[in-house]
């Protein structure tokens, strides 16, 4: 009988916490306790509350500065160091996507590290990061030089043929989004601004998302949910468009979200690769092509990529005046994906160190 089945998930974005929730719920079903750390920040507590689930909140968001971000970083190793080792069982492992202070901690407390990641771009973060893990696990749209130039060693990476959004999007979870779907009697637009905050963001000053939502309110005629990424974000929309859109307190469970959207708009990648696979027309503004984003749209997914302030606005107008001729039955196409858990737990069975874990 093995004994400390204990898997450590650091969550850091509300992305995170879907994927990792239901790669938990995978493991308990073998025996495994989860361990779920993470911050106060954007909506991630209220998935938490969703699922019945209370993570350790350890640290803070670090903010737009460079300093800001260091100083919350470090210190929020150092809380999770003290969280880790006074834990009567030491995790098996660790698994994040790309956190900077999860990967320190388990590599120096010698805990294996699996890092999922969908996001080469975010360099910084990988820099950090991939060196460290025993696993990078990835879709395989991505290329896998973009990973290698940041230091992951090659034979670490490991891809599947999917999206990460696939995890909680698919098999019964497509299924009752279909069935909230037919049943709901609401519809809206959702509009998530960029992450301006974020390191990889060239320009944290700049708001395009204030001009493209005044484009929305124009050419959408229905009821607009904003889900800011900041406090910051918030206070400027809240006083900008008081009145014209409503922004939630609380967060709103994905598939309840989905069920009313006639089209969600974005300044990431996250939300929009969600509303697409359920076959809701999306759009994202971002300053690069996007891999995963292409790979959907490539398979005939409801999901349109632009990189030009521009371009979105001429897609937003298009889809904010009829959205349901963008609409897409995604039923045949998100089968043949495959979900990021069914490489991990390939390797899982197959690791010489782990192995006897997984059985």
């Amino acid at each position: 009988m093995v004994n400390n089945k204990v898997v450590w998930f650091d969550v850091l974005t509300p992305k995170q916490a879907m994927l990792f929730i239901a790669i938990g719920e995978k493991l308990k079903t073998l025996g495994f306790q989860t361990l779920y750390t993470t911050r106060k920040h954007d909506y991630i507590q209220d998935i938490f509350e969703f699922y019945q689930i209370e993570p350790v909140f350890l640290g803070n968001y670090g903010g737009k500065t460079l300093e800001g971000k260091l100083l919350s970083s470090a210190e929020r190793v150092v809380e999770l160091t003290k969280e880790i080792i006074n834990k009567k069982d030491k995790p098996l492992i660790t698994i994040t996507f790309s956190s900077p202070d999860a990967s320190r901690v388990a590599f120096g407390l010698a805990i294996p590290l699996i890092i999922f990641n969908d996001t080469s771009h975010s360099k910084h973060v990988g820099q950090l990061t991939f060196s460290l893990a025993k696993y990078l696990i990835t879709p395989a749209c991505i290329q896998v030089n973009d990973f290698i130039q940041l230091g992951a060693n090659p034979k670490i990476i490991h891809t599947y043929n999917g999206v990460d959004e696939v995890e909680y999007i698919s098999g019964e979870n497509y299924n009752k989004y279909l069935s909230l779907r037919a049943n709901s009697k609401e519809r809206y637009l959702v509009f998530r601004p960029e992450e301006s905050f974020a390191a990889y963001m060239k320009d944290k000053e700049q708001k395009d998302y204030l001009e493209i939502l005044e484009d929305v309110i124009t050419y959408y005629p229905r009821k607009i949910i904003v889900l800011p990424r900041y406090e910051e974000q918030r206070e400027i929309i809240q006083e900008k468009f008081e009145g014209k859109v409503e922004v939630p307190e609380k967060g709103i469970f994905l598939l309840n979200l989905l069920a009313g959207a006639d089209a969600v708009i974005t300044g990431g990648g996250t939300i929009a690769r969600e509303a697409a696979l359920c076959g809701i027309p999306s759009v994202t503004y971002f300053w690069r092509h996007l891999e995963p984003q292409k790979f959907i749209e490539d398979l005939g997914f409801p999901s349109h990529s632009v990189q030009t302030l521009a371009d979105t606005k001429r897609l937003v107008k298009k889809i904010c005046i009829n959205p349901n001729k963008f609409s897409v039955d995604t039923s045949k196409f998100i089968t043949k994906l495959e979900k990021p858990s069914d490489i991990f737990m390939k390797l899982m069975k197959q690791d010489d160190q782990l192995k006897d874990y997984f059985k």
